[in-house]
């Protein structure tokens, strides 16, 4: 039984009410390069009860594979700025861009954790390359990914084509639930595969 004593004595004031003002935590993720390759960012809305994260239907799978406007049998439904959004809107995607050449960031995640549905503990977020016959990150220029918070601040990042250049899929990290909150635990894993690879894989 471990030792405690009260750390108050006589005539302390009272403690004051106060509430707990953080907001639900907001991330952003966002996706660069600076060449014709098409990358594609993808989330999971997973539940980890220690044996791996898991998803056991469509709705928790966030990639541009899913959105009704890329893919008729998708469930996701694409927004008129060509956005799309799990159903609950807890993951938001600006849209698929097929290039990298017109914008300084060119596929973004807006992820809100007070609009997770219950019971998910775990967000794993992946960049691949669609098509890649034979292309891995080091054909691509100037290929990257960061992770910000609500505040601007970089909590992750990796230049894709310098880092994983012998690959064509990463897993950049995963955002876990816990009882402080939500918050980023880096992964840098690079491989070869499409994305249904890495949804066997949680599945």
């Amino acid at each position: 039984m471990a030792l405690e004593l009260k750390l108050s004595k006589p005539g302390d004031a009272s403690p004051k009410l106060s509430l707990n003002l953080a907001k639900p935590a907001r991330f952003t993720v966002e996706l660069y390069w600076d060449s014709a390759h098409d990358l594609d960012t993808h989330a999971l809305l997973a539940t980890n009860g220690g044996g791996g994260a898991k998803v056991t239907s469509f709705d928790q799978v966030l990639s541009t594979y899913n959105a009704k406007k890329t893919n008729p049998q998708g469930v996701l439904t694409t927004h008129a700025d060509g956005s799309f959004s799990t159903p609950e809107g807890g993951i938001t995607h600006s849209g698929d861009a097929r290039t990298g050449v017109n914008l300084d960031v060119d596929e973004t995640l807006a992820i809100d954790g007070s609009k997770i549905a219950a019971g998910v503990n775990e967000i794993p977020i992946f960049v691949t390359i669609h098509g890649a016959g034979g292309a891995n990150f080091s054909s691509v220029k100037n290929a990257g990914i960061r992770i910000k918070n609500d505040q601007g601040l970089v909590l992750g990042e990796y230049l894709l084509s310098n880092e994983f250049g012998p690959f064509n899929a990463v897993q950049m990290g995963s955002l876990l639930l816990d009882g402080n909150g939500w918050h980023y635990l880096a992964a840098g894993s690079g491989f070869n595969g499409d994305f249904n690879f890495i949804l066997s894989h949680f599945s």
